[in-house]
């Protein structure tokens, strides 16, 4: 179809196709193998241990990213967060902070996998694995770019195996494996907009006035319903009551 176009509305266009590939000698493919609730630590560790230049660390949902970014700043490293739910100002501010280096660490979703022009990102992590290899090649191309070296560093753990299973098929990419250090978890500081459990403590009362507006609205529902059930029997039986006084 752009073809078409092209040799419609252009004089002497010249098609030119490039492969979708990753440079081995340039970019270095790691990964380790790590339990679920060991991946904060493990990503804290090498953040500090490896002192990089520019990081992108890639997640797949915006919660994540979120998460993540609240974490890292716990544990003194400065992280800014991107994701398709922020503002196109705020996201602009954002990128422009990473680009003069005021923050070194970006954590991401698949939004800046593609179509930005970052340069000097030393390191990207996969802190949850894409589903396919091509989304993977994009998320490594942010590295190792114009000639320069980089390091893509990929988390695994039991809920990843799938989606790094299905990475693995893609044959041109090299990922090795690293042995994995010795770690102390860390605590994990969830979002406080959580929604909150129900206290059925205390006369069986609700947290929140969602839960009481709720539990209203039930009330309510089966006073209704009790009520309709009660006029239609009595409707019925009138309605029995006069087919027997009625002979046809």
């Amino acid at each position: 179809e752009i073809q078409s176009l092209s040799r419609k509305y252009m004089i002497d266009p010249i098609l030119i196709l490039a492969e979708k590939q990753v440079d081995p000698s340039k970019l270095k493919q790691v990964y380790y193998s790590v339990d679920r609730n060991m991946k904060l630590s493990l990503l804290v560790h090498l953040l500090k241990k490896e002192n990089p230049g520019l990081v992108m660390v890639f997640c797949n949902t915006r919660r994540n990213v979120d998460l993540l970014a609240k974490n890292l700043k716990r544990y003194e490293i400065d992280a800014l967060a991107i994701h398709g739910g922020l503002a196109q100002n705020k996201r602009s501010n954002i990128m422009k902070d990473f680009h003069s280096n005021k923050v070194q660490v970006l954590i991401c979703t698949d939004v800046a996998a593609r179509g930005l022009d970052i340069k000097n990102v030393s390191h990207v992590y996969n802190y949850d694995i894409p589903n396919s290899p091509k989304e993977y090649i994009h998320r490594i191309g942010r590295t190792a770019r114009a000639g320069k070296e980089g390091t893509a560093i990929s988390l695994v753990s039991q809920n990843d195996y799938d989606n790094f299973r299905n990475v693995c098929e893609e044959h041109s990419l090299k990922v090795s494996f690293e042995t994995l250090p010795e770690l102390e978890p860390l605590q994990v500081s969830f979002q406080s907009h959580q929604r909150p459990r129900r206290d059925w403590k205390g006369g069986g009362r609700f947290n929140t006035s969602r839960d009481r507006f709720r539990s209203g609205q039930r009330s309510t529902r089966g006073r209704n319903f009790q009520r309709n059930n009660s006029s239609n029997r009595q409707r019925g039986s009138s309605f029995r009551g006069s087919s027997r006084r009625r002979r046809f």
